[in-house]
């Protein structure tokens, strides 16, 4: 005899909605952040990130410890054919706090998906000239006003899985 009633049906479809909305809802929007990243995978090597400078935003899609992808919006430059992501702030952002443990993400370009490996620039020269590169792609005076915080910069490198 089954015992599911109707409290116990109306739970599952529940628990079916609620699922469906999660996956239509992957992808990050504006400060919101998102789980997997969706696009066509690029198995073609960047020699050149300069194509980027037509591009306002990215996402990047990081691997944290409890196996959800995290997804963010994030900008980047191209400097010297090589691309960079930027943060600021005082604390870590999460994407950056998963690369510590997991450096390989995948970054998404207008549609199209990149296998990526992260690392920081510590190089404080490089940090001068990415900074100033992020000034003349962004108008930092019209984001922060008078505050423009302090950032620093990673480093994107191509990778095939």
């Amino acid at each position: 005899m089954n015992r599911e009633g109707p409290v116990h049906l109306v739970f599952k479809k529940a628990l079916l909605v609620l699922f469906v909305a999660l996956l239509s809802a992957c992808e990050p929007r504006d400060v919101q952040p998102g789980l997997w990243l969706s696009g066509e995978e690029v198995v073609r090597r960047v020699d050149n990130w300069q194509f980027t400078d037509q591009v306002e935003e990215v996402f990047i899609e990081t691997r944290p410890w409890y196996g959800l992808p995290h997804s963010t919006t994030i900008w980047c430059v191209a400097y010297q054919g090589s691309l960079f992501i930027g943060s600021y702030g005082e604390e870590k952002k999460n994407w950056e706090v998963n690369l510590q443990t997991e450096p390989h993400a995948r970054l998404k370009i207008d549609n199209d998906l990149y296998g990526v490996v992260v690392t920081k620039v510590v190089d404080q020269s490089l940090t001068a000239q990415l900074d100033q590169a992020y000034n003349a792609k962004y108008d930092m005076a019209e984001v922060f006003g008078d505050e423009i915080p302090d950032w620093w910069f990673y480093r994107v490198e191509q990778y095939s899985p």
